[in-house]
């Protein structure tokens, strides 16, 4: 996968109700790297993940599809990998800072 992340993923099991996320930032060194992601219909709902499970398709796609069949009733809610807002501050290159401070903008998905 490549690196840095690109910003738009989608959960295949729902997370506290949502599967659609952005990758605000990330950071970390090969096997620590971690990537932020907040839910596109809640910013309440904050994860901050390893890369490699990120990397995990069984559980992880990158864009948001809208043709994956989640099943509800493998609801995830697991309050450990939820964050606090205090780590909710966008990656300089993530497009989401006012004023966009960075000439590199990362993708939202890999090109087709």
């Amino acid at each position: 996968m490549t690196w840095p992340p690109f910003k738009a993923w989608t959960s295949k099991a729902f997370i506290d109700k949502n599967k659609y996320f952005v990758a605000i930032n990330y950071g970390g060194e090969l096997e620590n790297r971690w990537v932020v992601l907040m839910s596109v219909l809640d910013s309440s709902v904050v994860l901050k993940l390893s890369w490699s499970q990120l990397s995990e398709t069984t559980n992880w796609e990158c864009g948001w599809d809208e043709n994956i069949n989640s099943d509800s009733s493998k609801l995830v809610n697991n309050k450990a990998e939820i964050i606090s807002e205090s780590y909710t501050q966008p990656s300089t290159d993530s497009g989401l800072t006012i004023p966009i401070t960075k000439n590199f903008i990362r993708p939202w998905f890999r090109k087709i």
